[in-house]
């Protein structure tokens, strides 16, 4: 079978491997799509200071499952990966956000992950996808639970104005399920007009310009009060720190993309207008729910995957995002999806 490995950064093959042998209770599942996500361009770039060298890639995985555990009613089926192997004894673990845990392992990031036409993973990290929802929809799991578990740590309500900063990938999910599941206004910052555009499309006000148009965008949308959340996406310091001008008073700042160290904040803001700062990592309990959603419509694929490779081609898939420009979700094929 053939599997794509991250030799080291940049350099990226497709080598020939023997089909593992499921262990006691795991799955030999085969790959149908898989998504190459931020963890997979900065372990490219080798800017990730988790990832060791060499590594196949893959977390983002919509698979069928070929053989399974007696019981596991996942036999014949399609579906999706939940990624993360948290240790399960540490205290992160012991109070059930093993998200978090101490300890944690991601596929594709810290061990190999399922960027192969064929792979051995525990039943237990499998969810079985419902019948009616297509390929396309399914692929996106995994990315849209990092998206809802954020939503849901924003504790948002209906009719509430949001602001999310970042129109890659899980920014315009967030802004997706808050305005089609949550009745969120939403509004979307981005320094990018092709991605600001995206956002348009799937519902939400596109906001463009420097920090402090930004600002004027919110206190017009909002009569002064200023977003009821906030949601940084992009992992960039500048982002971080626009997040405490356009929060409200009493209001709460979601942190999802990761900066690349310590970032200076306004605490004194901060603590005047009494606001909530809240980290949101991977997802907890997310698949089944997600699933649903999918299912209900709630994530528009048409909009969010914009390029279809194949497994051969994956380097290829890679150089495309690393250089940036018209590339939401990139898929890569497996022999199913193919």
């Amino acid at each position: 079978m053939r599997q794509v490995v991250l030799e080291e950064p940049r350099v990226v093959s497709v080598r020939q491997a023997d089909v593992p042998r499921p262990g006691t209770g795991q799955a030999l599942v085969r790959l149908r799509w898989a998504g190459i996500c931020g963890s997979d361009l900065s372990a490219y770039r080798g800017t990730s200071p988790l990832v060791s060298y060499p590594r196949v890639l893959g977390h983002e995985l919509l698979v069928d499952v070929l053989d399974a555990p007696h019981g596991s009613g996942l036999q014949g089926r399609r579906a999706v990966v939940e990624p993360l192997l948290p240790c399960g004894a540490c205290r992160a673990c012991r109070l059930g956000r093993p998200n978090c845990c101490a300890d944690l392992r991601v596929m594709g990031v810290h061990v190999d992950g399922g960027m192969a036409e064929a792979a051995a993973i525990a039943a237990r990290q499998l969810h079985a996808v419902p019948e009616g929802v297509p390929d396309e929809l399914a692929v996106l799991a995994e990315p849209t639970t990092i998206a809802y578990h954020a939503v849901r740590r924003a504790g948002v309500e209906a009719g509430g104005l949001a602001v999310v900063i970042g129109a890659g990938t899980i920014g315009l999910l967030v802004a997706q399920l808050l305005g089609r599941t949550r009745g969120c206004r939403v509004l979307v910052h981005d320094l990018d007009p092709w991605r600001l555009a995206a956002a348009e499309r799937l519902g939400a006000t596109a906001v463009a310009g420097d920090a402090a148009a930004v600002v004027a965008a919110v206190r017009r949308a909002t009569d002064g009060e200023m977003a009821d959340v906030v949601f940084e996406a992009t992992g960039n310091a500048a982002c971080t720190r626009l997040s405490t001008d356009l929060v409200a008073h009493a209001g709460r700042i979601v942190l999802i993309g990761w900066n690349r160290g310590p970032v200076a904040v306004d605490t004194v803001t901060l603590m005047r207008k009494e606001v909530d700062l809240v980290g949101s990592r991977n997802s907890v309990a997310a698949f089944p729910p997600v699933l649903r959603l999918l299912a209900d419509g709630a994530v528009d694929a048409g909009v969010m995957i914009t390029h279809r490779l194949s497994l051969d081609d994956a380097a290829a898939g890679l150089q495309l995002l690393d250089r940036g420009g018209q590339a939401l979700k990139v898929l890569i094929a497996g022999a199913a999806g193919g």
